[in-house]
């Protein structure tokens, strides 16, 4: 398959998956819906702090875990870690207002880890299947941010409706 095509399959996939996410859970409103939004929002965020117990350097550069960088002092790492945790606290209530604060420090997270990986690994390395933690959990707060972004919406059509 050349290239041009590959890329046709790709963004036609894109548009489909996106139009029924959109139609689903942006368009739409249904009681039930904020708490699933909730719920996968918690799941997720806590999938990303759980991969702080995989290698986030290769062997090259140490090999350190997630946490054991934060341990090592790396301000960076500690405020993401801070910033997950905090940010499934709030995910774990049902208070609107407590959920939208837990959805502004995923969103804030979202663009720290991104500084912090940079100023870990500031030139260009190849990594290995064994260090692609943070990749991964940059690619979960990516998709992340997308459900707590939903989950937002929804909460402001809650409180449209109860008014």
């Amino acid at each position: 398959m050349n290239e041009a095509w590959a890329t046709a399959i790709f963004w036609l996939g894109l548009m489909t998956v996106s139009g029924w996410v959109l139609r689903r859970f942006y368009f739409s409103y249904d009681a039930k819906l904020p708490e699933r939004l909730r719920l996968a929002a918690l799941v997720i965020e806590l999938a990303i702090i759980g991969l702080f117990f995989f290698p986030w350097l290769p062997e090259s550069r140490g090999g350190a875990f997630g946490w054991q960088i934060a341990l090592q002092g790396n301000v960076g790492m500690i405020l993401l870690i801070i910033l997950l945790l905090s940010a499934v606290g709030l995910f774990l209530t049902k208070n609107s207002r407590l959920l939208k604060l837990g959805a502004s420090l995923h969103f804030v997270a979202n663009i720290l880890i991104f500084v912090v990986m940079i100023r870990l690994l500031p030139e260009t390395i190849q990594l290995t299947l064994g260090d692609i933690a943070p990749i991964v959990a940059t690619l979960l707060l990516g998709v992340n941010t997308v459900v707590v972004m939903l989950l937002w919406h929804q909460l402001q059509k809650q409180e449209q409706n109860r008014v």
